[in-house]
């Protein structure tokens, strides 16, 4: 059954930050990534882009990468893909890797990877270097999971970060203080993206001894 393409249940969940959201061209970004990443868009990101734009949804709680047209803080969508910090953990798109379109409060980045002529929807924890596939497809994890408020971030996790420091700046991370007794960490401090994304993956390949 064809799913309702207007991701109102999503902008009810998530409502875009004021003067901090942008349009993006769907189609136009889709013919940039096929062109350097070797992939297709499906259509649900296209008219997502299209429809709910990019930019700050949630109070922060989920970041859309925009492109250089949107003016929106780093980091961008096409340079992102091509710095890639996760790329020493998973291959490049157009040989089954991830390409990722957005990122929670904590840095866990949301896209999808084709296998078997499907885009799998994927969620790569940072922290811990972990993938997880979401749902059948990008119009079910669209329309049908990001629902409500906390689908892809701990309420709990988020509700401590933003009393201890406030809303997480834009493209940014809010980042787990180390801990000293094995527990998680229940302080946290902000980083920018690749700062803490190059930092989690060096730190979980030295304790992997790769």
């Amino acid at each position: 059954m064809s799913r309702d393409l207007t991701f109102g249940p999503f902008l009810g969940a998530y409502p875009p930050a004021r003067g901090l959201t942008r349009p993006l061209d769907g189609v136009a970004v889709a013919e940039k990534v096929e062109q350097k990443f070797g992939i297709d868009v499906p259509g649900a990101l296209q008219f997502f882009w299209l429809r709910v734009g990019a930019g700050v949804f949630g109070d922060g709680e989920i970041y859309v990468f925009g492109d250089e047209r949107a003016w929106l803080p780093e980091p961008q969508l096409m340079e992102w893909n091509s710095m890639a910090p996760w790329r020493a953990v998973y291959p490049e798109p157009k040989q089954g890797g991830p390409f990722y379109f957005a990122q929670t409060a904590f840095g866990d980045q949301l896209g999808y990877r084709w296998e078997n002529g499907v885009a799998l929807p994927e969620l790569f924890l940072a922290e811990t270097v972990e993938s997880f596939v979401l749902a059948t497809d990008l119009e079910e994890l669209l329309c049908e999971l990001l629902c409500e408020p906390g689908a892809l971030v701990d309420a709990e996790k988020l509700t401590a970060a933003r009393t201890q420091l406030g809303p997480i700046p834009p493209g940014k991370h809010f980042v787990p203080d180390p801990s000293s007794n094995g527990r998680p960490s229940t302080t946290y401090h902000v980083e920018p993206a690749e700062t803490h994304l190059k930092g989690a993956i060096d730190r979980w390949r030295s304790a992997k001894g790769t």
